[in-house]
């Protein structure tokens, strides 16, 4: 068996479309994309062809890697933006030599931290992250609620004034307590077309969300996906400071539309909490998993 590897730039748009398509077959979710859908993911992720892998065997592609690359708190950080090989070459050892070059080419690029996502029931996939030094840091959930919200979990208690500011997603940055390593498709500039909501009590700010809104063809809202949701910690108003959050983010609540949130971190349980007295419910985990890179 001769492995040898290339540059996913080197192949048309179309083959990668059907590598990815067979890199994902019998996975635990849909990941089918057709030629304009891998497009826009490749955009709005960052992600880079000429620096993503695909490995062959003897000359056949077998596999691949996708990398983006940012600076973030002043590391460079690498992602890896999804890992499939083809069913006929699993369990041969393959998505081990191509994490091991996958890592050879973040340390050529001077990559410092190495991150990816992996669903929590994939064992296989993390097991195999971990044998090349990725760890778990954190455990993150998406949950939904495609219905209207009735709760009065969310409700003011009226005991306090904030000043709530409505802005772009890039403004979450200029917080002091802002998330310095969220998964990837949550940092700020992976949102496009992000909202964000702070929340000042006087001058501090004292709790921020990062959303967007989404709209149908016909100009409706349609679903309101959440990316960031923090209070400032130990604040003793915490959990009013994430109910003011929430409803903010997800009004006007008597409206129907699919409100979702996308790796909200688990150790972060008062929204989630919140948001299952709302009513949503858990639609997938992951784990986030990151591996410091020796250059």
């Amino acid at each position: 068996m001769n492995i040898s590897f290339k540059k996913m730039s080197e192949f048309s748009v179309e083959a990668c479309v059907q590598l990815w398509i067979e890199g994902f077959e019998d996975y635990l979710l849909p990941m089918a994309l057709t030629v304009d859908s891998f497009i826009a993911r490749t955009a709005n992720n960052e992600l880079s062809m000429e620096h993503s892998i695909v490995i062959l065997v003897d000359d056949i592609p077998a596999g691949f890697v996708m990398n983006g690359f940012r600076e973030l708190g002043g590391r460079k950080i690498g992602w890896n933006g999804g890992t499939g090989i083809l069913k006929r070459y699993r369990a041969q050892g393959i998505g081990r030599a191509l994490m091991q070059r996958n890592l050879e080419l973040y340390r050529e690029h001077k990559v410092e931290l190495a991150t990816l996502e992996a669903l929590s029931p994939n064992e296989k996939a993390i097991k195999l992250y971990k044998y090349v030094g990725y760890e778990v840091i954190e455990e993150v959930t998406l949950l939904q609620n495609n219905e209207v919200i009735t709760s009065t979990a969310i409700e003011s208690s009226g005991d306090h004034n904030y000043t709530v500011t409505k802005g772009m997603g890039r403004e979450v940055a200029k917080v002091d307590f802002h998330l310095t390593l969220p998964t990837w498709s949550n940092q700020w500039q992976s949102v496009k077309d992000g909202e964000s909501i702070i929340v000042r009590d006087g001058e501090e700010v004292v709790g921020y969300a990062l959303f967007k809104h989404v709209y149908d063809k016909d100009g409706n809202l349609a679903a309101i996906p959440l990316f960031q949701c923090e209070a400032r910690p130990q604040h003793v108003n915490e959990l009013e400071i994430y109910k003011l959050l929430l409803r903010e983010v997800y009004g006007p609540l008597g409206h129907a539309c699919r409100r979702s949130t996308f790796n909200l971190r688990k150790s972060n349980p008062i929204p989630i909490q919140i948001l299952n007295e709302l009513g949503f419910t858990t639609y997938i985990e992951q784990v986030f998993m990151t591996r410091p890179m020796e250059n």
